[in-house]
């Protein structure tokens, strides 16, 4: 692409934002294809034969429930250098057990993460105050809630707050020319009975948890989700991304009800308010201490001033 550079530093300028706006990011763009999670999720819809929600036949998901990356399966080492998945009493789940389908690339991705932390390097990206993300917000460890209504579900994160909505309104996926992606990505739904299936795409590349395994920004998912006890509510999800996984991840992960205190409450927070932990030159985590440039006193977090307030 030519750009005619000019003599006038504002339309130099707005030459060069125009060139980078127009030159395309492999690695950063909408889901290119999911067709093949896009037809599954059509063909559960029609033999579920789904008809519109009704207030009276939403099932009831109120509480406060938690989630754990111990459905994850948990990578390590072996002594040849080859990833296996530690199997312990914390892994409650067969899914759990077993290692996802990685594509060669990727599995070199997370050795080499695995390797460095070896070495005393680590860093995930949430550490920098970034959302979690979907899929990696299944499997994470904050509290959860789900308000549910015929036309929408909001699933919430106590993490940054993040929040996934659930169009169950009939609704397609974002037009493509219309399409990026989204820390949550896009994502809509129908009702199967009492169990919620949900399509997602357009995600942000991101990490399942600190043990290595990522995810592109290629991946899509279908879920089934229902409350199988009092106690507990079940995502199976199916995982599908061709960047990083060789065939489509079945993936089972539990929301489990928090009964104490009765009246717990999820509150909103914000990491970066007094966050101290920052990535340094080497690429490791590091703490600010107090004294240290940069610091931000948890005692002194920023109030509104009295003009602000009026």
């Amino acid at each position: 692409m030519k750009i005619k550079i000019s003599k006038h530093p504002k339309a130099l300028l707005i030459a060069c934002l125009v060139s980078l706006l127009t030159i395309g990011n492999p690695s950063v763009s909408q889901t290119l294809d999911f067709s093949e999670s896009w037809y599954a999720y059509q063909a559960m819809k029609t033999k579920a034969n789904s008809k519109p929600m009704t207030w009276d036949r939403l099932p009831d998901w109120s509480g406060v429930w938690t989630g754990s990356p111990d459905y994850l399966p948990y990578y390590r080492l072996d002594k040849d250098g080859s990833l296996i998945v530690r199997v312990s009493p914390k892994n409650t789940t067969e899914t759990s057990k077993i290692a996802a389908p990685l594509t060669a690339e990727y599995q070199a991705k997370a050795i080499k993460v695995l390797q460095d932390r070896s070495k005393g390097i680590d860093w995930d990206y949430v550490s920098n105050c970034i959302p979690a993300g979907f899929p990696r917000w299944v499997a994470s460890g904050y509290l959860k809630e789900f308000a549910l209504t015929p036309n929408m579900v909001w699933m919430l994160n106590e993490e940054q707050s993040e929040v996934r909505r659930v169009y169950t309104d009939g609704r397609e996926h974002t037009p493509r020319d219309e399409a990026y992606p989204l820390f949550e990505g896009d994502t809509v739904g129908f009702w199967d009975g009492d169990t919620l299936v949900v399509h997602t795409v357009d995600n942000k590349a991101g990490t399942w948890d600190r043990s290595g395994t990522a995810y592109s920004d290629q991946v899509n998912t279908i879920e089934r989700i229902k409350r199988i006890s009092d106690t507990v509510i079940e995502d199976q999800m199916t995982i599908y991304d061709k960047l990083s996984l060789t065939k489509p991840w079945n993936l089972t992960v539990h929301f489990k009800r928090v009964t104490e205190p009765t009246d717990l409450r999820i509150r909103m927070f914000s990491c970066n308010e007094n966050n101290n932990v920052v990535q340094d030159a080497t690429g490791n985590t590091r703490h600010v201490l107090p004294g240290e440039a940069g610091y931000k006193d948890p005692n002194l977090i920023a109030q509104p001033t009295q003009n602000q307030t009026r």
